[in-house]
C-alpha cells in the first residue's frame, strides 16, 4: 500500500473544494513578501468559549471568563519557530498556509446575537487564541464591521470588549471607526533581538511599535504582550534598553503581559520539523511539568519575572503587569493576584492569593 504523503490531509481538503488557495500580495499584508492562504466554510459555532480544565485550574491561572472569535485556524503563516498551533493542529493545518474563513454573514450573525446574550463586561478575541488579528485584516475587512459593533451602545447592551492581538504593524484601517473606548488593540513583540531568535517573516519590531502609536492616539486600550521572554546572554541588558527606549519614545501601554517559553507538550519540535519549520536560535533548557504546560523550572521562571518587572515599573509606572498561564504558587510568591491579562477587559479584577 502506498504511503500518504504528510500533508495528505490538507491537500484532500483542497482537491474536494473545502479549501481555495489564495495568494495575497504585500498590500493586503503589510509584509514583505506574497503568502498564500486557504479560504474555506466555517462549519462550527465562530464563537468559541475557553477554559482549562478543573485539574490546571488548581495549579494554573488562565480565567474562563472570555471568548474568542474563529476567524480562521492553524498557524497565521508568520512561520514562528516554536508556534504551539503547529503542535495543536499537526497534520489538519499547513503552517505556510493559514485557513481563513470567509462564510461572513454567518460570522457576523452569531457576534450580533452574543453581544445581548453575554455577560457584562465580557471579552472576546478576535481570532486571537486562533489566528491573527489584523495581519490579513485589509484582505478580509472583518474590523470594519465588527468595531462599530462593539462601540454602538445598542447593539453592544452588556459593554463587552474586543481584543485584537497582533504582530502585524496593520493598523491604519482602524483610523476613525467608532470604538467607543470598547476595543483593545494589543501587540505580540519581544526586543528586536529577542524576536529574531524566534520569529519568523513577522515585521520588525519598529514597525510594531510605529503602529502602536498610532493607536494609542486614536484612543484605543493599547496593550503588550511580551511572550516569550527568551534569556539568551545579555538579555537582561536587551530588555532594559528595550523599556527605556519605548517609554522616552512616548508608548504608554495599559497593560504588559508576560510569560516565559513554555509548551503544551514534549512534541512541538517533533511537528514543527515535519512541515520544515526550522529550530528557534535559543535552545531552551530542559521543561518540566507544572501545572497545564511544560515550562522552565519554578526558580528560573521566577528569577526571570523578578529581573523584567522591576524594569516595567521603573519606565512604564502606571502599567499593569500580568503573567499569562502562570502557576498559582508562583503568582504569590511574586505578589501578583491580579486578572489584568492581555484577554481580559478594562476593569483589570483582582484575584484572591
Amino acid at each position: 500500500m502506498a504511503i500518504k504523503p504528510f500533508t495528505w490531509w490538507v491537500d484532500e481538503k483542497v482537491q474536494n473544494g473545502e479549501w481555495k488557495e489564495v495568494t495575497l500580495s504585500p498590500e493586503d499584508t503589510g509584509l514583505d513578501r506574497k503568502v498564500s492562504i486557504f479560504e474555506g466554510q466555517r462549519k462550527s459555532s465562530f464563537v468559541k468559549h475557553f477554559s482549562l480544565s478543573k485539574k490546571e485550574h488548581k495549579e494554573t491561572w488562565c480565567p474562563p471568563i472570555w471568548y474568542d472569535l474563529a476567524i480562521g485556524s492553524g498557524p497565521c503563516g508568520l512561520l514562528c519557530r516554536g508556534c504551539f498551533l503547529i503542535l495543536t493542529h499537526r497534520i489538519k493545518r499547513d503552517p505556510r498556509r493559514h485557513l481563513i474563513y470567509t462564510n461572513y454573514d454567518d460570522m457576523k450573525c452569531e457576534v450580533k446575537r452574543w453581544l445581548v446574550t453575554c455577560p457584562p463586561h465580557t471579552t472576546l478575541g478576535l481570532g486571537i487564541d486562533c489566528s491573527d488579528s489584523l495581519l490579513y485584516d485589509r484582505y478580509t475587512g472583518i474590523s470594519q464591521w465588527l468595531i462599530p459593533l462593539f462601540g454602538h451602545p445598542t447593539q453592544n447592551p452588556n459593554s463587552a470588549e474586543l481584543v485584537l492581538l497582533t504582530k502585524s504593524a496593520n493598523v491604519d484601517q482602524l483610523a476613525g471607526l467608532p470604538h467607543n473606548g470598547k476595543v483593545i488593540v494589543s501587540f505580540s513583540l519581544n526586543p528586536q533581538p529577542i524576536a529574531d531568535l524566534w520569529e519568523g517573516i513577522a515585521p520588525s519590531i519598529d514597525r510594531r511599535l510605529e503602529a502602536g502609536l498610532k493607536v494609542q492616539a486614536w484612543g484605543y486600550d493599547y496593550r503588550w504582550r511580551l511572550d516569550p521572554i527568551l534569556t539568551p546572554a545579555g538579555w537582561q541588558a536587551i530588555y532594559l534598553d528595550f523599556f527605556k527606549a519605548t517609554s522616552k519614545a512616548g508608548h504608554r501601554p495599559s497593560r504588559i503581559t508576560l510569560g516565559t517559553y513554555r509548551e503544551k507538550n514534549t512534541q512541538l519540535s517533533l511537528w514543527a520539523d515535519k512541515w520544515g519549520i526550522p529550530p528557534m536560535d535559543w535552545e531552551p533548557p530542559e521543561l518540566v511539568k507544572q501545572g497545564s504546560h511544560y515550562h522552565l523550572t519554578h526558580t528560573r521562571r521566577k528569577e526571570i519575572y523578578a529581573a523584567i518587572i522591576p524594569m516595567i515599573q521603573d519606565y512604564f509606572p502606571e502599567t499593569k503587569v500580568a503573567l499569562c498561564k502562570e502557576t498559582h504558587a508562583l503568582r504569590r510568591e511574586l505578589g501578583i493576584y491580579n486578572a489584568a491579562c492581555n484577554c481580559l477587559n478594562t476593569l483589570g479584577r483582582k484575584v484572591s492569593p
